[in-house]
């Protein structure tokens, strides 16, 4: 009996030393980062609605440790004073800063990490409107309502740059934007509500489209088969459909809104000569600037002859797969040209699920 109970006594100690090593853990909010800023989404505060008189836009901040803040947005909705907080962090927003800024407007809206961000905002947003006894087809003007409580800046004057389009974290945590940072936030959160929205491009301007039940009132355009609303998202009390007098005759560019895999390219190029030919190594950069995936991508790199029908040298990379903000370098080794003779580097990316994307050099000799 005592060896069967000292053997019992000792698998109890694997056991727990078993449990204690396998035991889950979050990671703390210090060690945030682009690569896993959905961790985050914990974080989350959630939403409240007061039924009182209507409450003017406005923001409240409380601290949390240094660099991080509870934020509270409280505007009014048909009379109900709403309020929605959030959790925000001043190294990740400058982790959102330090990303670049060539990409289409659309892929700022279908951001893959800013999942974690608009599913909670669009939970919580969704189960307010039901506080507020709204019916579905209600719910939208709800969460427009809040983005056109944020503040308008332009980005020459808040960032100093003519045009610099903003993730929809920045936008929140900036308290506000332009046009187009302002109809990104839309277009995401309704988007990832269920809804069927596109970004609505003007001249000097933007907004969204969404597309509304047989009935609805208002400013529409046809986009494949469907019809979409005009929603203005800067300013406030502009109800779908509604459009300022200034943007009414203006032409309309649509741009949908949809996950999808974006190139940027950039190449550099050596080269070493002898008395007959050139050699030329070319260094690839491909950046995956977009919301998915960018599957069983090939670098294709060409040294083109003067007439752009033949080439002097070309070469082709293995297939690779490359995630959002990933970055794939490529190295195309001793291409040659005969001495004397006219061409140009044309570099080229292309895949499975994505548009070939290419750049090209300056015609020289060498």
């Amino acid at each position: 009996m005592k060896n069967l109970g000292n053997l019992l006594c000792f698998l109890l100690l694997i056991y727990l030393t078993k449990f204690f090593i396998s035991w889950p853990y979050t990671k703390t909010y210090e060690d945030s980062s682009i690569s896993d800023i959905a961790d985050i989404g914990e974080n989350f505060v959630g939403t409240d609605i007061v039924n009182s008189d209507p409450c003017n836009s406005s923001t409240t901040e409380k601290s949390i440790t240094s660099g991080k803040i509870l934020r509270t947005y409280s505007w009014n909705y048909e009379g109900h004073c709403c309020h929605l907080t959030l959790p925000l962090d001043n190294k990740l927003y400058n982790e959102y800063r330090s990303r670049t800024r060539d990409r289409d407007y659309d892929l700022f809206a279908s951001d893959s990490y800013d999942d974690w961000l608009i599913t909670n905002i669009s939970e919580n947003l969704y189960s307010l409107s039901k506080d507020c006894g709204l019916e579905e087809n209600e719910v939208p003007g709800l969460c427009i309502s809040f983005v056109q409580s944020l503040n308008y800046t332009s980005d020459l004057e808040s960032t100093g740059y003519e045009e610099y389009p903003r993730f929809p974290y920045e936008t929140l945590y900036d308290n506000g934007g332009d046009c187009e940072d302002t109809a990104i936030l839309s277009s995401a959160i309704l988007q990832k509500m269920g809804y069927d929205v596109v970004l609505l491009q003007l001249p000097e301007h933007m907004a969204i489209g969404i597309k509304c039940s047989p009935g609805q009132e208002g400013k529409s355009f046809e986009y494949k088969g469907n019809s979409y609303y005009y929603v203005e998202t800067t300013g406030s009390d502009w109800q779908i459909g509604e459009t300022p007098k200034e943007y009414a005759n203006q032409s309309i560019k649509i741009i949908p809104v949809y996950k999808r895999p974006a190139i940027n390219l950039d190449f550099k190029a050596q080269y070493e000569y002898s008395r007959k030919e050139g050699d030329i190594d070319v260094n690839v950069t491909v950046r995956n600037v977009g919301s998915e995936v960018a599957k069983n991508t090939t670098v294709y790199v060409v040294l083109q002859t003067a007439d752009e029908t033949n080439v002097w040298n070309e070469i082709e990379s293995s297939p690779v797969t490359i995630e959002p903000e990933g970055i794939y370098n490529y190295t195309a080794k001793d291409l040659t040209v005969p001495l004397g003779k006219k061409f140009r580097v044309y570099v080229q990316a292309s895949g499975k699920n994505m548009a070939f994307e290419n750049i090209t050099s300056e015609w020289v000799k060498i």
